[in-house]
């Protein structure tokens, strides 16, 4: 009878050692999946379309694993990247001249334009 209760409380021992090591297991996991996550999305910000391309297939690797709000985030990032003007939009020059004021009414500039000769 003894050795009934020695395997009972073997298996009562041994069930949380189990369980820690799943959970390790899976936040070891997690882990990686995030760090691979953080590579990608960095990668997306990149000015390179090359670059961007290889995240977008990553992100969508990715995306099997990932939790549901992992999910919206990658799936957002991925739909940013479809859009070509989003990261590739040149500078647009500003005009440096001030512009004349006019007064509306009368339809008269304020002052004369300096292009005005």
């Amino acid at each position: 009878m003894a050795g009934v209760f020695a395997v009972i409380a073997a298996v009562i021992a041994f069930t949380p050692a189990i369980r820690s090591t799943k959970i390790a297991r899976e936040n070891a996991a997690r882990e990686l999946w995030w760090n691979r996550a953080q590579w990608a999305l960095g990668l997306a910000a990149s000015d390179d379309q090359e670059d961007r391309e290889v995240a977008n297939d990553a992100l969508q690797a990715l995306l099997e694993d990932a939790t549901p709000t992992e999910g919206k985030m990658i799936y957002r990032t991925i739909k940013n990247l479809q859009r070509p003007a989003a990261v590739d939009t040149p500078a647009i020059a500003t005009e440096n001249r001030p512009r004349r004021k006019v007064i509306r009414w009368l339809g008269i500039p304020a002052r004369p334009s300096p292009d005005a000769s």
